[in-house]
């Protein structure tokens, strides 16, 4: 004896309530005490009946077994036994019985079971093929079961293969594909037999369907298979059987009772067989039209505000998890197919690259991942993926204009403190370029460095090296490295006098900053190598752009009408020196007048012009975005009681006017 029954899937874990899932077996349940479990004859007639019929026919070899009742109540095999008892007969036949009266009494017998079968509530709701097209039963039948074995296994494997497809497809999608491949199902069983008087009931063909689409969108999830094996000694246990392997093993095993036995086994095998075919089919078209992750994934995660796991995705974690390196490349590679910025994926298959030695594969894919989470998502979720990869990383083999998006997303907002090391090394990778870019990034690197109090030579280095970059464009920066130049002596010359070890952190140097000098303007003309401004007393003056060191804005509140709440305005301030001993940042201030926003970018509204003026200095320039990109570039400027406070903010020390 050997018994196989699915127990469940390792790991499976859902993101929704399975509703539909939950609904049908419900139903099912409902029904199964409706038309089973409360009727006394849940078919109108019990074996006994029959038995008693057929006796009824054997009392004589020239009685005949009602067409009508044969065709309903029995099978090829209990028509040939039949058929074999009557000749066995002949030599007992009563030549006194009156035949034509018994004749009339089996048929009136087979009248009466034929009514009492058609009153009842399980034939009137199961597909009789003989009833043709007219029918509730091809969809009801599919709800309907013949006991509690036949109830319990199909729940059980439905509850195997449903639920994770509900959780992928959605519930609208995966209820019309259940509802869709029960009728396929039943379909395949009414081609076969289309004039059988016999019932059709069971939810097998629609759970055939779902284990078709479970072969192929499930393949390398593991079924955990429970066996019960007794020949001449007992096993038992549970196997891990890969989703294809099992649901292909079941289907051919359904395929081969066709083939020796046809229908005629009791149970409708074509229904299986169409079913499973549908199924597959169904999963194949999915993936070869990318509906899944075109369609489907996207209106997931908007029904579930903006986000939702991709169950290949978990598949192909939990692969790796469990250490099957394979099938986690695997799975991972074939999210890319359809999805080549996934950027778990990328970092994941990137980092296995990076363990395996394919360091210039590996840096592609990390390199990659990284400018994705640096354009669109937080400094947390970029610093997140630097974490995972950890050492593997080697951060001086990244690009330099990789390793400035980095450094620059990780100083956005939520970005924990101890990434101040790791963005200053990726400020120093950036600083191996050229141009304006590596000046810049080799300023903040040294910023960084210093706002460390530790180990100013460093900064020294950092600046030493912007200095021999400062050609070109980048000669406009040549005053901010001349000022950190004075501030890294400054700290060398303190730690000399405070006696302070090299490597031990140096106190801040008490000295009071110089106050920022504010000049008011307006903007003439914006393009991606200048910028024209004038001043309050109109004196005109054109930049290179990349003389903006940063750019910071603020709302101040503003009087309103009489008796009104004040209105907030907003102060864009455009930074073009940070100043030196004892002057300092120059501070270009404009208000929204002087933004000039009709004619810098006409027919947008004001407030979809001011976003794209700022998100267009910040690129052009390459400047600080204060008090962040992330709050720059999402519209949330911080609000302050007045100009003075803006400034202490901003600079560390009041305004005053140039």
């Amino acid at each position: 004896m050997m018994i196989f029954l699915p127990l469940g899937v390792d790991g499976a874990e859902l993101d929704r309530l399975p509703r539909v899932s939950i609904g049908i077996a419900v139903v099912c349940a409902l029904a199964f005490v409706a038309t089973w479990v409360i009727p006394s004859e849940p078919l109108g007639v019990g074996d006994e009946d029959i038995n008693q019929l057929a006796e009824q026919s054997l009392t004589h070899s020239e009685l005949v077994f009602p067409a009508a009742c044969s065709e309903r109540f029995l099978s090829d095999h209990g028509r040939k036994l039949i058929a074999k008892l009557r000749q066995q007969a002949k030599e007992n036949d009563d030549p006194s019985v009156d035949v034509a009266k018994r004749q009339q009494q089996l048929d009136a017998r087979c009248d009466e079971l034929m009514v009492r079968t058609d009153s009842s509530s399980l034939r009137r709701f199961a597909l009789v093929p003989a009833r043709g097209i007219a029918q509730p039963g091809w969809l009801t039948c599919m709800f309907l079961h013949l006991g509690w074995m036949h109830l319990l296994g199909n729940m059980l494997f439905f509850y195997v293969v449903g639920l994770l497809l509900e959780d992928a497809w959605g519930r609208p999608l995966f209820a019309a594909f259940y509802l869709a491949g029960g009728l396929v199902a039943n379909l395949a069983h009414f081609a076969i037999e289309p004039s059988s008087q016999g019932v059709m009931v069971g939810a097998s063909g629609a759970v055939a369907a779902c284990m078709g689409a479970f072969c192929l969108r499930f393949a390398q999830r593991r079924v955990r298979v429970g066996y019960f094996i007794w020949i001449l000694r007992i096993w038992r246990g549970t196997v891990p059987v890969p989703g294809w392997a099992w649901a292909g093993l079941w289907f051919g095993n359904e395929v081969l009772n066709y083939l020796l036995w046809g229908n005629d086994t009791g149970v409708a095998v074509m229904a299986h067989i169409g079913g499973f075919a549908f199924g597959f089919a169904g999963a194949s078209l999915m993936r070869a039209t990318r509906l899944e992750e075109r369609v489907v994934a996207p209106a997931l995660a908007a029904a579930q505000g903006g986000w939702v796991a991709d169950p290949r995705v978990a598949e192909a974690q939990a692969a790796l998890d469990r250490g099957d390196l394979k099938e986690a490349r695997e799975g991972f590679t074939r999210v890319l197919s359809g999805q080549p910025d996934h950027t778990d994926s990328l970092l994941a298959l990137g980092r296995m690259d990076l363990e395996d030695g394919k360091l210039q594969l590996g840096l592609t894919r990390v390199e990659r991942a990284l400018n994705l989470l640096a354009g669109r998502a937080s400094a947390e979720a970029v610093w997140g993926a630097l974490e995972q990869l950890g050492t593997l990383l080697p951060l001086e083999r990244l690009r330099p204009a990789t390793a400035w998006r980095v450094a620059q997303s990780l100083e956005g907002e939520g970005a924990p403190p101890t990434a101040a090391p790791t963005t200053e090394a990726l400020y120093s990778v950036a600083g191996t370029g050229s141009g304006t870019v590596a000046v810049r990034a080799l300023i903040r690197a040294a910023e960084l460095r210093l706002a460390q109090y530790k180990h100013p030579e460093k900064a020294g280095e950092y600046v030493a090296r912007a200095k021999t970059l400062l050609t070109g464009d980048a000669a406009t920066l040549a005053e901010h490295v001349q000022a950190l130049e004075q501030q890294v002596e400054r700290s060398l010359d303190e730690r000399g006098r405070r006696g302070v070890e090299p490597g031990q952190p140096v106190p801040a140097i008490d000295a009071p900053a110089a106050p920022p000098r504010i000049i008011p303007c307006r903007i003439l003309g914006l393009s991606d190598k200048a910028l024209s401004l004038e001043s309050a007393n109109g004196q005109r003056r054109t930049l290179a752009v990349t003389e903006v060191l940063a750019v910071a804005v603020g709302m101040l509140p503003i009087a309103g009408a009489p008796g009104a709440p004040p209105r907030q305005t907003v102060l864009t301030d455009l930074v073009v020196s940070w100043g030196s001993g004892a002057q300092g940042p120059l501070v270009l201030r404009i208000n929204v007048p002087g933004l000039s926003l009709p004619q810098l970018y006409p027919g947008l509204a004001q407030r979809d012009a001011f976003a794209k003026l700022i998100s267009d200095l910040l690129e052009y320039s390459s400047a600080t975005a204060l008090p962040d990109s992330t709050s720059l570039k999402q519209g949330k400027y911080p609000k302050f009681a007045s100009e003075a406070e803006l400034s202490q903010q901003f600079y560390g020390v009041g305004s005053a006017a140039a």
